[in-house]
């Protein structure tokens, strides 16, 4: 097997093992310290492929100007054996938990190449040290609400905040932020007197309950597939677009130096939309359907209405609602989504050009064109025919074909409205010349993230 693939899958199993028992307890709770582990580990493996083979200028830390003590490779070193070493070592640095499992996982070599790994891997994570994720990634609740701010989940009225300055932290490429507009109808009061927000607000309130009212079966089926809402067994969002890269690469032939950076090129765009996306989050602070559509100032409020909510899968039988525990605007899962296909397509180059809002917006109307060198199949772990529904029963395995990029992430986006946990415009505006939600958002971070991969040098070669 192809080293980076390699390690990614064991990156992957230590995320899948963090959530055996759903989000508590977890080394790396929530999407947005798992994105910045994965991340972490993807760049001290692409920077071992480039000391390695004496291309130190390709290596992340030299192309963001970190001061090193990193020399040439030792004598007689095996490439294999120093991608362990820095595997390894990011990788018990952030699951210190599943050390022996990391351990078992290479064989055991404790030689110069290695160590030198292990150098290259230190040196990554000193960079890191001081970079503002060590704050709590939890938070209470506000004592003292205002119309329209975010909220516990009545549901789970005791539910704290969740990354409540993870914006803070120092994002993996450039120092700003990518600016998002804000959402519609803010500032109005009520929201609803908005046009636009109307219509996503009564779009979420037929498709997104608990019973099913206007929502189909494939609308469901759109929902739970891309939940990974930090259920046990299955973990977060980030783990499930790695699956997908790996599915999509398998056909690809790609070298190691090509993987190696493929691998860090997307989880660092991943990593950046989480900052960015948490940096929005709680810049707007805007409530969840749960909350909004239940609130007494809206004229059209309902105080019994209830969302499907977040996929409750492998949890004890008997479904309870649910919605993730931080404000709505942008969704996280549009951002990581729209992150993760751009820089497919642009480290790829499966098409001309990088894909565009409108792009995405096509596929509203069904299936846009088949892009060839686009097309997968992919089987969410929340749809494999292992997974159990909050009813006890098994849930049907369900594989997927993509007809191309932007579809993957119009369903990703949209996904969330049929859980109820968020309106339209958290993912996707209406129309292109809207800089709204986290689809234009990823597929920024993603330009971001490829432009500073694919400079001159480039480890996998500019393209």
């Amino acid at each position: 097997m192809n080293p980076v693939l390699y390690w990614n899958n064991v990156l992957l199993e230590c995320s899948r093992r963090d959530f055996t028992r759903g989000f508590n307890n977890s080394q790396q709770p929530g999407p947005i310290r798992t994105s910045r582990a994965m991340a972490i580990v993807h760049i001290a493996i692409h920077d071992a492929v480039a000391f390695e083979t004496n291309r130190a200028a390709a290596a992340y830390l030299n192309k963001k100007g970190v001061a090193h003590m990193i020399g040439a490779p030792p004598a007689d070193s095996v490439l294999a054996d120093t991608l362990a070493g820095a595997a390894v070592t990011t990788l018990k640095a952030m699951y210190p938990r599943y050390g022996t499992f990391i351990d078992d996982s290479h064989s055991g070599a404790s030689n110069a190449a290695f160590a030198y790994g292990a150098q290259i891997a230190r040196a990554i994570l000193d960079a890191r040290a001081d970079d503002g994720s060590t704050v709590m990634v939890t938070a209470p609740q506000d004592e003292t609400l205002v119309y329209g701010q975010h909220r516990a989940d009545p549901f789970a009225p005791n539910q704290p905040r969740l990354g409540l300055v993870w914006g803070n932290v120092t994002r993996f490429t450039g120092s700003d932020h990518q600016p998002l507009a804000p959402y519609p109808g803010q500032g109005s009061m009520p929201l609803v007197d908005d046009p636009a927000y109307r219509e996503d607000y009564e779009e979420v309130v037929r498709y997104g309950a608990t019973e099913r009212r206007d929502r189909t079966a494939e609308q469901e089926r759109i929902g739970i597939y891309w939940g990974y809402d930090g259920v046990m067994n299955l973990g977060v969002p980030p783990r499930m677009y790695n699956q997908i890269a790996r599915v999509v690469v398998a056909d690809k032939a790609l070298n190691l130096a090509k993987s190696a950076e493929l691998f860090a090129q997307l989880n660092v765009a991943m990593a950046d939309a989480g900052i960015d996306a948490w940096h929005w989050k709680y810049h707007y602070d805007l409530w969840r359907p749960v909350a909004g559509i239940r609130a007494e100032h809206s004229p059209d409020g309902d105080p019994f209405w209830a969302p499907l909510g977040a996929p409750q899968t492998n949890a004890s039988p008997g479904r309870y609602t649910l919605t993730p525990p931080f404000p709505a605007y942008p969704s996280g899962h549009a951002t990581f989504g729209a992150a993760l296909f751009q820089t497919l397509r642009l480290a790829l180059r499966t098409a001309p050009a990088p894909i565009t809002l409108a792009d995405v917006l096509v596929e509203e109307d069904g299936p846009g064109d088949t892009i060839n060198n686009e097309v997968f199949t992919f089987v969410s772990d929340e749809l494999d025919g292992i997974s159990i529904d909050p009813n006890g029963s098994v849930r049907q395995h369900s594989p997927v074909t993509f007809p191309n990029y932007a579809r993957a992430i119009w369903e990703n986006s949209v996904s969330r409205i049929y859980l109820g946990v968020h309106w339209r415009f958290d993912g996707i505006p209406r129309t292109s010349d809207q800089n709204v939600g986290g689809v234009p958002l990823g597929l920024e971070i993603a330009k971001e993230a490829h432009a500073l991969f694919n400079s001159s040098p480039s480890l996998g070669g500019s393209v």
